[in-house]
């Protein structure tokens, strides 16, 4: 799971976002930026919501780039 969320990371900021933004989307997601004290149930809930946003960002990359 954490090699998961670590490749989420990467990611996520080669679409752009910074990690300031990634760290408050899994504020909101789990209530907290920590993932190495975090139970198996909000490590799967950030990978959820960490998987929606880089299909997100993929789809706005790959509408607007061309």
């Amino acid at each position: 799971m954490k090699q998961r969320i670590q490749q989420l990371f990467k990611q996520l900021t080669r679409l752009g976002y910074c990690s300031f933004e990634i760290n408050s989307i899994l504020q909101e997601a789990i209530g907290s930026q920590e993932l190495d004290t975090a139970n198996p149930s909000h490590c799967a809930t950030a990978i959820d919501v960490l998987e929606k946003y880089e299909r997100l960002g993929s789809h706005f990359v790959n509408c607007y780039s061309k």
